[in-house]
């Protein structure tokens, strides 16, 4: 009797290691919408950008056509995943990009020296 339980709990052990858990779901990405005035970043060549309603500072990755220093805009993207060469301001895949005539940029819109890291 003692090896019939023992066989039937090691089947069971067996079984349940057995099963492989389903794929897990991935997140629905994320949407960033953002409006400020561009900026130089402290590394050449890149762009950032200081939200106006949220004071967060964003590194804009973009691809084709870039805004030009001191531009307001308006930006949609998604967080960057992995490495990248700007390493300040919170990095964004740009989708799409505007100028806002609304935004006005004054000398006061860059964003303060070693802030946003």
């Amino acid at each position: 009797m003692k090896r019939l339980i023992f066989a039937a709990a090691v089947a069971c052990t067996c079984a349940i290691c057995a099963q492989k858990p389903g794929p897990t779901p991935k997140p629905a990405p994320v949407s960033i919408h953002g409006q400020g005035c561009v900026t130089n970043g402290i590394e050449a060549g890149c762009l950032v950008v200081r939200d106006q309603s949220s004071g967060t500072l964003y590194n804009l990755l973009i691809s084709g056509a870039r805004p030009r220093v001191g531009e307001g805009i308006e930006f949609t993207g998604s967080p960057h995943e992995g490495p990248q060469a700007c390493m300040q301001g919170t990095p964004i895949n740009v989708s799409s990009w505007s100028q806002n005539d609304a935004v006005k940029c004054t000398s006061q819109s860059t964003p303060a020296p070693g802030k946003g890291f």
